[in-house]
This record gives C-alpha cells, sequence and structure tokens, in this order.
C-alpha cells in the first residue's frame, strides 16, 4: 500500500509503500506519471518505517537539486475510513498502529451492539486517513463500514454486475437487490443490501457467467470436432480419383 507520495511538475516523483507481510516491509520507489498511470521502479527496501522516511525524503531532495524541478502541491485526502471491532471490546493490541496510519478516533460502546445500517453487532469503532490493508483487516477481525469510500466504490462495480443480470433474469422488484437511476444511466444498490449479500449475488453471477462461456467453448469444440470427424469419413468414402486422360497434341494426331 502506498503510504505517502512527493510528486514533481515534470510528472516524476517519489513514493513510500508498505507490505506488512514482506521481508523489508517499507520501500521507497521513484515512479513517472503519465495519464494518470503510475510507473514504479528502483525500490530502496528497508524493514523500519522511520528509515523508509528518511529515505523518501532524501531522494526527493536530491532529485530537486539535481533537475531543478519543484514539488507540487497534492490535495489531501479528506476522507476518512471507519471500521468495526466485532469480535472484542476495543483494547491495546486489538486494531493496527500502522507507523503511517494511526487511528484518528476511537469511539468505544458500553457492550455489544447492533451497528446502524449494517447486519453484524460492535464493541466499538475505529477511524483511519487511510484505509487498512486486507491482512489487517483479517488479523484483527475489523469490518469496514459500507460509507467507506473505498467499500462504496466496490459495491457500485458490484451494483453493475448484480443489475444487468436481473434485468436480463426478469427478476421481481420485490426480491431486487438494485434499482436502475436513469439520471446516472447505471444501478444503485437498495438501501437495505449489505456488503456481504451484494458481493454474494456479484460472486454467483461471476460464477454462472463463468459457467456458461466455458459450456459454450465446449460445444464449439464438439463442433468442430464432429466437422472434422465428417471430413475424415467422406474421405474415407471416396472413389479413386480418375486419372488424368493425356490429351494428345496436334503433332501426335
Amino acid at each position: 500500500m502506498i503510504r505517502r507520495t512527493i510528486l514533481f511538475d515534470n510528472q516524476c516523483g517519489f513514493a513510500l509503500g508498505e507490505n506488512s507481510r514482506a521481508p523489508n516491509p517499507y520501500v521507497t520507489w521513484r515512479f513517472n506519471e503519465q495519464d494518470g498511470q503510475r510507473n514504479y521502479f528502483w525500490g530502496h527496501y528497508m524493514n523500519e518505517p522511520d528509515m523508509a522516511e528518511r529515505d523518501l525524503l532524501n531522494r526527493a531532495e536530491d532529485y530537486q537539486r539535481r533537475y531543478h524541478v519543484q514539488e507540487v502541491e497534492q490535495a489531501p485526502d479528506k476522507e476518512t475510513y471507519l471500521y468495526y471491532s466485532t469480535q472484542r471490546p476495543i483494547d491495546i493490541g486489538t486494531y493496527p498502529k500502522s507507523y503511517f496510519n494511526r487511528p484518528i478516533h476511537m469511539d468505544i460502546y458500553a457492550g455489544r451492539q447492533q451497528v446502524p445500517g449494517e447486519a453484524f453487532q460492535a464493541w466499538g469503532a475505529i477511524t483511519y486517513a487511510q484505509p487498512l490493508t486486507e491482512q489487517e483487516l483479517r488479523d484483527y477481525e475489523l469490518r469496514p463500514s459500507r460509507n467507506n469510500l473505498d467499500i462504496r466504490r466496490q459495491m457500485d462495480a458490484q451494483a453493475q454486475v448484480v443489475g444487468k443480470w436481473e434485468d436480463a433474469h426478469h427478476v421481481p422488484e420485490q426480491k431486487r437487490l438494485t434499482w436502475f437511476y436513469s439520471d446516472f444511466g447505471s444501478y444503485v444498490v437498495k438501501e437495505y443490501v449489505t456488503p456481504k449479500q451484494l458481493a454474494t449475488s456479484a460472486r454467483g453471477v461471476e460464477l454462472q457467467e463463468a459457467a456458461r462461456a466455458r459450456r459454450q467453448a465446449k460445444g464449439k469444440q464438439l463442433i468442430d470436432e464432429q466437422l472434422q470427424a465428417a471430413q475424415r469419413e467422406a474421405q474415407e468414402h471416396r472413389g479413386p480419383e480418375a486419372p488424368n486422360k493425356k490429351v494428345p497434341d496436334r503433332g501426335e494426331r
């Protein structure tokens, strides 16, 4: 996960990344940016976050001094990310505290209670400035809020898959998980549908489509094999070719 970036006015820059499962969990890269896409290269790998942060700043300062470029001020991410502790009360050691992504707010409930708009209960909620990784969610058994930016984007993509399938199969309105929002020309998740319900449905649609594609490919292969067999059989039952009749030239007449 990218934790910090420094971008210059020539569309080049440096980034600091973190992967808690890697032997050297911190890395700084140089990158080039084109059409909104970044190409990362020349990684410096290390074990300590403060070393990685110093390396990031040193590389950026050296590059700026060499090439006389100016740093581009990047808009801060105003989104926050909320996660629920569903298995235990919030206490020391029950939530991730990355060097680059520490909690900015906590709500500790008096007891385990139902989370409004979600299909689970929790002991409390923790807010971060950046999204947690999948590994962190598994390690601490946290559940993300459906209002988190990354979850909203994920659900929006899944809604398009499920909505098209529901239309194609004429699913009754009371059983649908989505409805079509004509103003934006896209499908929207119904308010009562949970992220887990939508993800399960989207996965089911993807499996059905994959199975249909395999059947179509198998059917095409079978037809090709049948055509080849018919051609071989026709070749075997074909009579011997008639010999070419020699036509005398005028000198032989």
